[in-house]
């Protein structure tokens, strides 16, 4: 089985659409559909309004009408925007990519999707801060009850012998901001601001995530960041060999000249990247 890793797609900001449609017709001349399945780490759109979530659904079912398998967990943007998230766009988002982000399940996280020797679990990193408050900032939230629910799935037997892929959209470690732009680089305001708010850009909950699939998760799949870095020697402290950042796949707010997506052989452990220019 081989995962095809996209995250933070943004469509609807700037040309990301164009960006996105890219990836998806290079993803496609990879040809044989059966050996892969997309997973979508969230932020597929930039703002919660349904023109976007029309324009993001058409994208991905590029994919499905061909046959590809494409799995989809929200992100902050996708239930709101960069400062906050709302139930009501929230459940707006869930309906209309529902075969995406639940399939045959029921509408609730974590949700399982079991393919050959694998067990896809995805969770709503944004579940736990819809209230009046906690929605503000979106740095992401679990929830007691959504990491419960989680632990109680992994110790099923339809899971418990499966390789087993944990996907979400909010980052869970704390070094993430360790490549923020410095000094040296001249983005003196925002190496600023990211310093001082490094501690709030982590999901709320990451420790007691973390905790609960110690040794119980053999790949973790996130974005949120934009940053796209390997984070495998920090999970294996927890006991997960593997742990991407999918970074954003369309590079939206990012000094880069080129796309890329990782390819991650559950077989092997090997990760491979492919790369594509910006368009235009």
């Amino acid at each position: 089985m081989k995962i095809i890793h996209l995250s933070d797609t943004h469509v609807g900001r700037d040309n990301n659409a164009e960006r996105l449609s890219c990836l998806i017709q290079d993803i496609m001349a990879l040809g044989n559909p059966q050996d892969y399945v997309v997973v979508h780490t969230g932020d597929l759109i930039d703002q919660g309004n349904e023109q976007q979530r029309e324009q993001g659904a058409k994208i991905l079912m590029q994919l499905t009408s061909h046959g590809w398998r494409v799995l989809l967990t929200p992100g902050n943007h996708d239930c709101g925007n960069a400062m906050q998230v709302d139930p009501t766009v929230a459940k707006q988002f869930r309906d209309k990519f529902s075969s995406f982000i639940f399939g045959a399940r029921p509408a609730q996280f974590p949700v399982l999707t079991l393919i050959g020797d694998c067990a896809f679990i995805g969770l709503d990193s944004n579940q736990g801060e819809m209230g009046w408050l906690s929605r503000w900032f979106a740095e992401g939230h679990c929830g007691n009850q959504q990491i419960a629910a989680l632990s109680t799935l992994l110790d099923t037997s339809e899971v418990n012998n499966k390789f087993k892929v944990l996907y979400l959209h909010h980052h869970p470690f704390f070094d993430a901001y360790a490549v923020a732009p410095d000094v040296g680089d001249g983005h003196y305001i925002s190496h600023l601001l990211n310093w001082n708010t490094r501690r709030f850009r982590r999901l709320k909950d990451a420790y007691s995530l973390l905790q609960n699939i110690r040794d119980r998760v053999d790949v973790m799949l996130f974005g949120h960041q934009h940053y796209g870095l390997d984070y495998s020697a920090e999970a294996q402290r927890y006991g997960i060999p593997i742990a991407l950042d999918g970074s954003s796949s369309t590079c939206t707010e990012m000094d880069t000249d080129r796309m890329r997506y990782r390819i991650l052989d559950t077989g092997t452990g090997t990760i491979k990247n492919r790369f594509l220019k910006l368009p235009g």
